[in-house]
């Protein structure tokens, strides 16, 4: 008889149920002899194949033990019913359970919440594989490179016309001071907003139109588009399309379209994008120069294309158009994915809100690492829990159940305490949400609309605990043997560093490692708002200068300003610290022959009037400071980091020639300043060049008032003041503490999570130590109780029922301390300047734990130490 393939064959036979296996093996070998017959050896043995493959339905697969299950339900039904008993039979136990895995489960969803916005960035944009920011690196300073969000205006284009990898681009450009829009009566101070001079932004980005056409929005000169909100502020609930806007200082604008307010999840962030609203020659001719920066440049690339293709033509397209000035700068290219999560080192783009890849890798872990903290409380509480299982797990052996039938027992607890813990944490996140929204600044909530987005989550986190919480105990109770639990002798490992030990030790290792980094966090932080900055920046308040008129009489309202009751100092300048939006860059060199044909040092520039310097409370290094006289106007000051950079031994005197887009104009250093911090202390100190506040690089921008007192009268009066030279537009000021704060947001957010996270991971782990050592009271019992009849005191028991667990706390600090260490030490990195990481904060760390650990087995140590010896031994 012919015979069909042997593999499946055998395999059929291995998995068919037995009392089946004859009739159903007898049809397919019939079927296979007349399709053999009928349609030759390939054919058949194709179709035996087949048949045997669909016949693995579960109502043909043998048990997997060798004992049917003749009732599953009823067993199902069962180990429910048990299950549900053994929860309200040891409250205690339940409500220590329960509430670890509800704090774990509730955490952990929310940080994978966090994490999954973090991570979601800029990725509704259908080209968002393809659209990258173009970056400006500056290499002049060797030791201190520097790179910039945006780059030249002209570089866009010259992509496109250059590179046939490029499909489009488009560009944006920021200003640091308000734009006051009039309608009716009405006027509006607004400072999130954008222009361009492209009209295909909305087809590079996709922001959904709720009025207008997205090809044609922007396709008009002195157009604007808004978002709803924006619209709906202007115009109410009118039809906000084609109405206009009176810009101060601008003129007419007309809305030609409205869009929803941007997404949370973009890295572009504004209220009104305008186009080609800015027609003066300065403008042209900023845009058609290859001097100045300041474009935030988005290149769209073609579909099958790299982004490596660009990247390898670059430096032919630089020596086609850097001149000599340019020669350090290169162009990099940062997919537009990356730009949220990978901006903390980008000037002029770092200090808007980011978040720090290295935050999402470290609450992705703390979410893990809480899940599992809180199914070791369950695996250590199930397991010290053994001898009152013990005959029950005797007993069920003896009446026929088999391993697998237990250890199905035992994992069905796991997965009701799991999901019980599961919807009770439904409610906990409810609760919470509103206090973790305000510490992540997002807006996650739970309804009816949203619970959606978490289920998935929440689900496959239970399954996971439920696995891994109940797969210890299911194992170890089901292989206990059923005479020895019957006959009441010992059911307990021998081992004295065994897997309950060793997860506790897990446990405090993490929960130290949590603690170091709460610690270092909090103490950095503080670090970078008490440190020393170069100047005094307490009391400073910043008054924005908005208009032509004020510029034109600001000298009269210093006079006015300095007449306020608790005004000490009044100052103008073109820049503040922390306000580094649109900041001028020029290009300097010395006037030497040595120096002629150098690569000249590209840095920033600003205008200072006499007053900074004490306002302020600069310190000079070298040289004088601006006198106020017309001779000003030619003179310089710099900071020692730019007489380092331009290699100035003996600066004062020097005469350096600095270059605009408007031309070339040579200026005498007179000063130098000590190294003072502008910008975010993540970075190091830039060059900078300051001139006088008449200066043919830029205008003032702001007043500085040194203030005392009471802040309320001050900024009434400050505003009277303002209302008085320029009633036609609104007060703009804030104090310069607040805004030098806003650089370290998502250290405050990520410190105070770290505070969450470590105050959990404390309250869960002890949790835990507390099942620990009732397992080790109930397994010492009789060695306690002999030697309290040898005469043992109560204190001797107590210390070594408490001190037992000293090990295991001092083996996690062992363990903890490499791991913290590495983990902040990469964390300090990112700050330029930063605290020493020194032992003593490990030993804090350390020393919390351990009288936490202490304080948890201290009812459990009284118990041991009072107990009555006799109930212990006479136990069989």
């Amino acid at each position: 008889m012919n015979k069909p393939p042997k593999l499946f064959h055998r395999f059929f036979r291995w998995f068919c149920h037995p009392k089946l296996k004859d009739s159903i093996e007898g049809d397919l070998m019939e079927l296979y002899q007349e399709r053999r017959a009928e349609n030759g050896k390939w054919k058949a043995d194709l179709k035996f194949v087949r048949d045997v493959l669909l016949l693995l339905r579960p109502s043909i697969i043998k048990p997997i033990e060798r004992y049917q299950n003749l009732n599953n339900y009823g067993m199902i039904k069962n180990y429910f019913k048990i299950s549900l008993r053994q929860l309200i039979k040891n409250k205690t136990f339940t409500f220590i359970n329960v509430f670890g895995l509800v704090l774990g489960i509730s955490f952990s969803t929310m940080l994978y919440t966090y994490v999954s916005n973090e991570l979601s960035y800029d990725s509704f944009h259908q080209k968002s594989d393809r659209i990258y920011r173009a970056l400006w690196v500056n290499k002049s300073i060797p030791d201190n490179v520097r790179t910039f969000g945006s780059i030249v205006p002209l570089i866009g284009p010259e992509l496109v016309n250059s590179f046939p990898e490029v499909e489009e681009m488009t560009r944006l450009f920021q200003f640091s001071g308000q734009v006051v829009a009039e309608i009716g009566d009405a006027k509006y101070s607004e400072r999130n907003w954008f222009t361009t001079e492209d009209k295909n932004f909305f087809n590079v980005f996709d922001f959904d139109f709720v009025a207008g056409d997205n090809a044609t929005a922007l396709s008009q000169s002195f157009s604007v588009v808004l978002t709803e909100s924006t619209a709906k502020k202007y115009f109410g609930d009118e039809n906000a399309l084609g109405k206009t806007l009176n810009l101060q200082n601008i003129g007419v604008v007309k809305v030609t379209g409205i869009i929803k307010d941007l997404p949370k999840n973009s890295h572009l962030q504004f209220d009104l994008l305008f186009s080609k609203i800015l027609v003066t020659q300065d403008w042209t001719e900023y845009l058609n120069g290859w001097q100045d920066i300041g474009a935030f440049t988005y290149v769209v690339l073609k579909e099958g294309r790299s982004i490596q293709e660009v990247e390898e033509k670059m430096p032919a397209f630089r020596k086609k158009h850097w001149g000599p000035d340019l020669e350090s700068r290169e162009i990099a290219f940062q997919p537009i994915k990356d730009i949220y999560l990978h901006s903390g080192d980008i000037q002029n783009g770092s200090e808007n809100e980011h978040g720090q890849l290295s935050y999402v890798y470290i609450f992705s872990s703390m979410a893990i690492f809480l899940l599992i903290i809180a199914a070791i409380n369950y695996i250590n509480l199930t397991t010290s829990k053994v001898s009152s299982r013990a005959k029950e797990i005797g007993i069920r052996k003896v009446a026929g159940a088999v391993k697998t039938q237990l250890i199905f027992q035992f994992l069905t607890e796991a997965f009701v305490i799991t999901f019980l813990s599961m919807l009770l944490s439904l409610v906990m996140m409810n609760l919470c949400f509103p206090f973790f929204n305000s510490i992540t600044g997002k807006s996650f909530d739970l309804s009816l609309k949203t619970i959606g987005e978490f289920m998935p989550a929440l689900l496959l986190i239970t399954l996971i605990i439920g696995v891994i919480a109940g797969s210890y105990p299911a194992f170890y109770l089901s292989k206990l043997k059923p005479v020895a639990t019957l006959k009441s002798q010992t059911v307990f490992t021998k081992s004295r560093f065994n897997l309950r030990t060793s997860l506790v030790v897990f446990q405090f290792t993490i929960t130290i490692v949590l603690i170091v980094a709460t610690l270092v966090i909090s103490t950095q932080i503080n670090f970078i708002q008490t440190k020393d900055m170069g100047f005094n920046k307490e009391q400073l308040m910043i008054i924005d200068i908005n208009s032509g008129a004020v510029r034109n009489q600001f000298q009269a309202m210093k006079n006015e300003f300095s007449k306020i009751a608790g005004v000490q100092q009044v100052a103008v300048s073109s820049r503040v610290p922390g306000e580094w939006k649109n900041i001028r860059q020029v290009f300097a060199r010395t006037t030497n022959e040595a120096s002629a044909n150098a690569d000249s040092l590209q840095t920033y520039f600003m205008g200072f009037d006499e007053d900074m310097l004490n306002t302020y409370q600069l310190q000079l290094a070298a040289g004088s400071f601006f006198k106020g006289t017309a001779a000003d106007s030619m003179n310089v000051v710099i900071n020692a980091s730019a007489a380092k950079a331009m290699n100035l031994q003996n600066p004062i005197g020097t005469v350096l020639q600095i270059t605009t887009r408007n031309g070339k104009w040579n200026a005498h250093v007179i000063g130098v300043l000590q190294d003072f911090n502008f910008q975010s202390l993540h970075q190091k100190i830039a060059p900078i060049i300051i001139g006088y506040r008449n200066n043919p690089v830029q205008a003032i921008d702001y007043f500085t008032l040194k203030v005392s007192g009471d802040t309320q009268p001050l900024i009434e009066g400050a505003a009277k003041v303002c209302e008085k030279f320029d009633p036609e537009t609104p007060v703009e000021y804030h104090f310069l503490t607040e805004q030098l704060n806003t650089f370290y947001v998502s250290e405050k957010k990520a410190g105070m999570i770290f505070q969450m996270a470590g105050a959990l991971s404390i309250l869960v782990a002890c949790l835990g130590l507390l099942g620990l050592a009732n397992y080790h009271v109930e397994r010492k019992s009789k060695e306690l109780g002999i030697r309290k009849i040898l005469g043992a005191g109560s204190l001797n028991l107590f210390l070594m029922v408490s001190l037992s667990f000293t090990r295991q706390v001092a083996l996690a600090f062992v363990l903890a301390c490499p791991l913290a260490w590495y983990v902040m030490r990469d964390w300090l990195s990112a700050f330029e300047y930063r605290i020493p990481l020194g032992v003593g904060v490990f030993v804090l760390a350390g020393a919390m734990v351990l009288l936490l650990a202490l304080f948890t087995v201290s009812y459990q140590s009284v118990k041991a130490a009072m107990f009555n010896p006799i109930d212990s031994l006479r136990k069989e």
